[in-house]
């Protein structure tokens, strides 16, 4: 998906030099008027493109949106040498981690792009570039902004919330947290201005109506909001909707994709070393118990015979040769996440007979024997479904033992306490705002 047009790409992503999260001290270039990078559909579509370019930054490809919430749970373990990386490992991040303030960095760097899109489109003036398909173009780009700022609000709880381009210099840049109700706020006002306005996808590789109302189901089961929930999850999968048609992993709803021209290292990153690959990030013991005999899915997550090591098998582009050009997509959202939040909501409703279809077409898909929930086994029972039908596919493990209140039970014996509830901010980032205040976290 990298912009075509070179040139308009450097006038774009200049705009993204002086995000909120990194500010390096570097000589003002906001002399370039914002006016410039985007005037006409080909322009719009293009910084669009830019977008989703930065969603495929490499340090989130791998560390963001995948492996640091991996470490800092019972999912995956820290295989590698760098220090960064096994801090989360230990469950032991200190504010001045780096690869966590690349992250960080990286996620702004998306939502200052994606505020120039929402900010600039609207009052492009051509000829034939409707209204609608700006709507369209701006639409994406808040589909966009909301997943990272959900990202962000899951890992890191209170962030700062910037709805304008930042292509300035100085004050304008200390930008105070915003509290997890506003933060939750202007991510569903994002996402429902994505489903109202965005077309129809011919790729679950687009935002779409589907992915942005999949994406609300997800924030109300995160919110607690059970009868949105369910009702969200309902209306993605249709009237009818049998899992057990679908194989596993064909159901996406919106995936990162790539290409060889434009590819990822996580094969590499997952791949053991008898195939060429790093091994920077390994199944947990508790990943590998998790999944019964008899689990289809295991034979497509997990090798555990092969060699003296075991690894995950979502990324299978293991080979040294494969890094940096290997097309693995990320799985951000599958109807098998619709259909187990349409069970949960239905279980904490009361409505055990609904939660157990839904539940069980997950289970029957991967070959297993069906389960009745009831009001004693269904948080269990859904938390452990939940931990094997997503394996290294993102964050889900970790805000699921937190959403539900079992992180320190779970993970209290890999040394998870009340205080790892929240990931510091980066400390370069609270030194250089006045306005920003570090979090209460461990090592703060």
């Amino acid at each position: 998906m990298k912009i075509n047009n070179f040139l308009i790409l450097m006038a774009v992503m200049s705009l993204g030099l002086f995000s909120c999260a990194d500010l390096e001290d570097v000589s003002p270039i906001n002399s370039i008027p914002t006016e410039a990078a985007i005037t006409s559909e080909a322009s719009a579509k293009a910084a669009l493109n830019g977008v989703y370019s930065e969603v495929q930054d490499a340090t989130l490809v791998f560390d963001g949106w995948l492996a640091l919430p991996q470490f800092f749970s019972d999912e995956a373990d820290a295989t590698g040498t760098f220090p960064t990386r096994l801090e989360f490992g230990n469950l032991n991040v200190f504010p001045a981690n780096g690869t966590m303030a690349s992250v960080f960095t990286d996620l702004y760097d998306v939502i200052n792009v994606a505020n120039n899109v929402i900010t600039l489109v609207p009052g492009v003036s051509e000829d034939g570039f409707t209204d609608a398909e700006k709507n369209n173009i701006v639409a994406e780009a808040k589909f966009l902004r909301a997943m990272c700022y959900l990202h962000l609000t899951t890992l890191w709880q209170e962030v700062p919330l910037v709805l304008t381009p930042t292509s300035d210099v100085g004050d304008v840049l200390n930008v105070s947290v915003s509290s997890q109700d506003d933060l939750y706020n202007q991510i569903k006002t994002d996402l429902n201005d994505a489903a109202t306005n965005l077309f129809t996808a011919t790729s679950n590789f687009r935002a779409s109506q589907q992915a942005a109302n999949a994406l609300l189901a997800r924030v109300a089961l995160y919110q607690g909001n059970w009868a949105e929930a369910q009702s969200k999850a309902e209306g993605v999968l249709g009237a009818g909707f049998d899992l057990t048609t679908v194989p596993y992993l064909d159901d996406q709803i919106y995936s990162l994709n790539f290409t060889t021209n434009d590819g990822n290292n996580l094969g590499f990153f997952y791949g053991p070393s008898d195939l060429g690959g790093r091994y920077s990030i390994g199944p947990n013991p508790a990943l590998i118990a998790a999944f019964e005999p008899g689990d289809a899915r295991f034979a497509v997550t997990l090798d555990t015979s092969s060699f003296t090591t075991a690894y995950g098998l979502k990324y299978p582009s293991f080979e040294a040769a494969n890094a940096g050009v290997a097309t693995d997509p990320i799985y951000f959202i599958r109807h098998a996440e619709m259909v187990l939040i349409a069970a949960e909501a239905a279980a904490e409703q009361g409505d055990f007979a609904t939660a157990s279809t839904y539940f069980n077409q997950v289970r029957t898909r991967a070959g297993l024997a069906d389960i009745t929930l009831d009001a004693d086994n269904y948080v269990d029972a859904i938390l452990k479904e939940r931990f094997t039908e997503f394996a290294f596919e993102g964050p889900q493990r970790l805000i699921d033992l937190r959403r539900r209140g079992k992180a320190e039970e779970v993970l209290g014996p890999l040394g998870y306490d009340a205080c790892d509830a929240v990931w510091p901010l980066p400390q370069r980032d609270v030194d250089r705002n006045v306005n920003l205040q570090q979090n209460n976290c461990c090592n703060c």
